[in-house]
């Protein structure tokens, strides 16, 4: 049977890579708030990289802060949402403000 170099180098790097997906909290260990923050600043970027610009994200002990001016009352919910869906963040703290 012949093997394809490529699907080979493929599965390899699939199966090196494979841990890195693991979650932290898998891995016992916690992200740090700087982590967190990171994490949400990329999330909203990929929902709006213009409005995420104008938002400024801090976190302590897992509490994240968002600050800042947004279009829309909808986003200020998206953001709060979206901030809330990423791993190791306790709570969300509104203090967006809808630019109107």
């Amino acid at each position: 049977m012949t093997r394809n170099p490529l699907m080979t180098v493929l599965a390899t790097g699939f199966l090196l890579a494979t841990p890195l997906l693991a979650r932290t909290e898998d891995l016992g260990t916690k992200l740090t708030d700087e982590q967190i923050t990171e994490h949400v600043k990329q999330k909203l970027a990929l929902a709006d990289p213009i409005i995420a610009q104008r938002i400024q994200v801090t976190t302590h002990d897992g509490v994240v802060t968002l600050a800042g001016m947004a279009l829309t009352q909808q986003y200020i919910l998206n953001a709060l949402h979206d901030a809330g869906t990423v791993e190791g963040v306790v709570k969300v703290e509104n203090r967006l403000n809808p630019s109107t």
